[in-house]
């Protein structure tokens, strides 16, 4: 866990803290391998205990339903 959260504050830092240069640069090399690492992270998490992603990923099948379901119906009041 400690990897996904020292990703998501160098993600935070890039992108709303005030860096330039190198330091920004060196920020973007440590989200990558961060972020690469925390995948694996992720996995073995869902591995170990999957009834922890099931609420999560029955609200974003949710959501991309409803998302696809208002984009049809945008498409067919156009045409």
């Amino acid at each position: 866990m400690g990897l996904i959260a020292f990703f998501l504050v160098t993600l935070f830092v890039y992108f709303w803290l005030p860096v330039r240069g190198g330091l920004k640069t060196f920020l973007l090399v440590l989200i990558m391998v961060s972020g690469w690492l925390s995948i694996f992270e992720l996995v073995s998490i869902l591995e170990a205990r999957p009834w922890v992603f099931a609420p999560i990923l029955l609200v974003i099948a949710a959501v991309s339903w409803k998302v696809q379901r208002d984009r049809k119906r945008e498409l067919k009041k156009s045409v």
